[in-house]
């Protein structure tokens, strides 16, 4: 896929820099294998290895990205108005959660779909453990009733809750290590 990518965007469709991308690509495929290959054994779950499953979860994926594009722009309003309003209401909260995910794709997804949206930064994301940063008590709110991480289960498979238990970081020694 990423040959094919290089492929389009370059234009260019010469033997030899179709074989030099050929290389590139088995290249960047095998260090990546080398380099992480059993890194993670036994802690995430693994992903089915069928293609009708890997097509349903592109297409859910596909169906997720114009979703969390909708929640990045009413996030941007609502950091907008907490930052331009003259009480500037703003009451930063640090909160850890444990989510119902099990596999490192759908945790990575979770992670970055929570920094994607304004108003809230994945400070750490471990094992299955959230820190998050969150600007406001409705950005709280926004991790809090679960829906994000609803989503991201949806388009892996993988169980979720409808609410999801957060627990406050009041002080330095409460954060994880």
């Amino acid at each position: 896929m990423l040959f094919a990518l290089w492929m389009a965007f370059s234009g260019v469709f010469v033997a030899e820099f179709m074989i030099i991308g050929g290389i590139s690509a088995v290249g960047a495929i095998a260090v990546s294998e080398l380099l992480f290959r059993g890194s993670h054994e036994g802690t995430y779950a693994s992903a089915p290895r069928s293609v009708p499953w890997y097509v349903k979860t592109v297409l859910r994926f596909l169906v997720y990205l114009p979703w969390l594009a909708y929640q990045i722009v009413i996030s941007n309003f609502h950091v907008a108005f907490l930052v331009l309003h003259p009480k500037m209401p703003i009451d930063p909260t640090l909160v850890e959660f444990d989510t119902t995910l099990v596999s490192e794709r759908a945790q990575v997804t979770l992670a970055q779909s929570i920094t994607l949206t304004p108003g809230t930064v994945t400070v750490d994301a471990s094992d299955g453990k959230f820190l998050i940063h969150c600007l406001s008590r409705t950005t709280r709110q926004g991790i809090e009733d679960g829906v994000l991480q609803k989503r991201v289960a949806q388009v892996f498979g993988e169980p979720w809750v409808e609410h999801v238990e957060l627990t406050d970081i009041e002080s330095a020694s409460q954060v994880p290590q």
